[in-house]
């Protein structure tokens, strides 16, 4: 049968659907670098610290790595023998 995890306070959920979660955020991570590229080449500024460093470029940064922390997170958790359990 398919292996399941608990998580905290949400239950129990099949890893097939954590590994379909991560899968999903990892092609809206890639969406997101494709669109920081594309401001960066717009605006032409690449330094993130620079003040004219464009806005949008700045915000989608810091969604694609609160993204990045989510993956890690899940990730460890998808892979944690304490949290996973036949059922």
């Amino acid at each position: 049968m398919a292996q399941r995890f608990v998580s905290g306070t949400d239950g129990v959920v099949d890893a097939a659907q954590v590994e379909s979660l991560i899968g999903d955020l990892d092609r809206t991570l890639r969406q997101l670098d494709l669109e920081i590229r594309a401001e960066e080449e717009r605006s032409k500024s690449f330094d993130p610290n620079s003040i004219a460093y464009p806005p949008l470029a700045r915000s989608l940064r810091i969604r694609r790595d609160n993204l990045t922390a989510t993956i890690a997170t899940l990730e460890l958790k998808a892979g944690s023998p304490a949290l996973q359990t036949a059922a």
